[in-house]
């Protein structure tokens, strides 16, 4: 499977019932939407389609490396700690970049998500209160 962003193969990340593919070159991370959600749920927090994020049809993104369609970005966090991932609308596939340079191993790589999610819903979070 090849990087959407840089078009190197990426390697498999095994283990706790999960299998992610990182980019040794640009440092992406590759996860499935259902293991991106049973992550996420294990760790209380909201399923990806509750974390919010804005579309930006405008944003050049690849495509995706199971179905070969193009990406979509979906932007999050807030002003000062703006995010963003891809996604595929076929397969539902979520490509995370550059964020997962240290993340060498599944664990190391789902703390990385974590974090990154908790991010990424803030801005929502604020929003509410």
């Amino acid at each position: 499977m090849d990087c959407p962003s840089c078009n190197v193969e990426m390697a498999d990340l095994e283990g706790e019932d999960l299998t992610l593919r990182k980019c040794g070159e640009c440092g992406g991370l590759w996860i499935d939407v259902a293991d991106l959600n049973r992550v996420l749920l294990h760790n209380n927090l909201p399923g990806l389609e509750s974390q919010g994020g804005k579309v930006d049809a405008e944003a050049l993104t690849g495509q995706c490396p199971e179905c070969q369609v193009d990406l979509v970005r979906v932007d999050g966090g807030d002003r000062q700690h703006p995010l963003h991932y891809d996604t595929c609308e076929s397969c539902g596939g979520i490509f995370l970049e550059s964020e997962f340079q240290d993340a060498t191993d599944v664990k190391v790589a789902v703390e990385e998500i974590i974090a990154f999610f908790r991010h990424f819903s803030s801005k929502k979070k604020l929003a509410a209160l």
